[in-house]
């Protein structure tokens, strides 16, 4: 399973990437880690490793470690708490081969092109207020990325009800931020897989999952790959 880890944990890395150098933060990627150098956006990790070998203190000497600090562990082996770090969330990376079937995409969701559709995404999918500032119009211009809007009907300017966010890199399409306003996250799980296959091609959606959403993945046929654990001081 390692290949594919390594293959899901450089895809959320390079997507971290993206949201990062969008606020103006610079950042590291080599075959042990992404890093940032000054702290994320919320909700995302200021480290990511990207490979089983990192050690606690080869990551943490490459970010600011005060409080803050977040860190994915992307083969859920390092121990932070010696350094006042919790593990905050206990996920699953999750992989949907294109071999498996696939169900129809629904029409009604499309891509985002524009700043103000990108807005209208924006609204729906924030949690809070604060967190409207986090995914900004310029990623719409990073290559590979594709943000997918489900509307509330089939009139192009109508509410979006769901959405995703994918991101191709390689060999293969991360498909992360899934969201809905009705709360079946399993429904809004499968129609945002066969969406993201119909913008990634014929290569596999990666991406990783806690909660509920780790059964929503399964029940569109992903396969769960491995652990990660993401830590915050």
């Amino acid at each position: 399973m390692t290949d594919r880890i390594l293959l899901a944990a450089r895809n959320n890395a390079l997507w971290c990437d993206a949201v990062a150098r969008s606020h103006g933060v610079a950042c590291t990627l080599d075959d042990e880690a992404w890093t940032a150098s000054t702290r994320t956006p919320p909700y995302y990790p200021d480290a990511v490793t990207l490979s089983p070998d990192a050690g606690e203190y080869d990551v943490l000497a490459r970010v600011d470690d005060s409080d803050g600090c977040s860190v994915k562990d992307s083969w859920s082996r390092l121990d932070l708490s010696m350094e006042d770090f919790a593990r905050l969330v206990v996920g699953e990376w999750v992989w949907l081969d294109p071999s498996r079937p696939a169900r129809a995409p629904d029409g009604r969701w499309q891509r985002v092109t524009t700043p103000d559709a990108m807005a209208a995404w924006v609204r729906a999918w924030a949690s809070d207020p604060d967190a409207e500032a986090i995914l900004r119009p310029s990623l719409l211009d990073e290559p590979g990325v594709s943000f997918l809007a489900q509307r509330a009907s089939d009139d192009p300017h109508s509410p979006v009800v769901a959405g995703a966010i994918v991101n191709v890199t390689g060999d293969v399409a991360g498909l992360g931020n899934v969201f809905t306003l009705d709360g079946d996250v399993e429904r809004a799980w499968g129609a945002a897989a066969a969406a993201a296959r119909d913008v990634a091609g014929g290569i596999p959606l990666v991406g990783w999952e806690a909660g509920a959403s780790v059964a929503a993945a399964v029940s569109a046929g992903c396969e769960l790959i491995g652990p990660l654990s993401v830590w915050l001081k």
